[in-house]
């Protein structure tokens, strides 16, 4: 996501980390799907208790489809959540999202952490 490249061996690296982890019995596996629907679908099969999704740049109309198919126990939305502190009231009115800056990301301040505004400050999008 971020530079990193697994190598053609990355996938089956994590399908075989999977595995190993389910005989551990955890309670979830948190993940990041960049895509790859054969791993990730791969990674269902493999493990047995909760599975968290996340899908960096999910579209607003899929956000639930992965809990309505089935697919993950829980989604996770990471960056929208941190740049809309309002999250849910933003999904009900139906109004854009803030974009997160991913330049203020692991600075060690509050900015991009707790600076982002809700709805009734923002009003270019109320």
């Amino acid at each position: 996501m971020w530079g990193i490249d697994e190598g053609a061996d990355g996938p089956d690296l994590y399908r075989y980390l999977v595995t190993e982890l389910d005989k551990l019995g955890l309670v979830y596996l948190h993940v990041m799907h960049l895509g790859n629907e054969l791993l990730i679908d791969d990674i269902r099969k493999r493990w047995s208790t909760a599975l968290v999704v996340n899908r960096p740049g999910r579209p607003r109309e899929s956000i639930g489809t992965d809990l309505s198919s089935g697919f993950a126990d829980i989604e996770a939305y990471g960056q929208m959540v941190l740049a809309n502190p309002d999250f849910i009231a933003r999904l009900q009115a139906n109004v854009p999202m803030t974009p997160a800056d991913r330049n203020t990301f692991f600075g060690g301040g509050e900015v991009g952490y707790i600076d982002y505004p809700a709805l009734e400050q923002n009003p270019t999008t109320a």
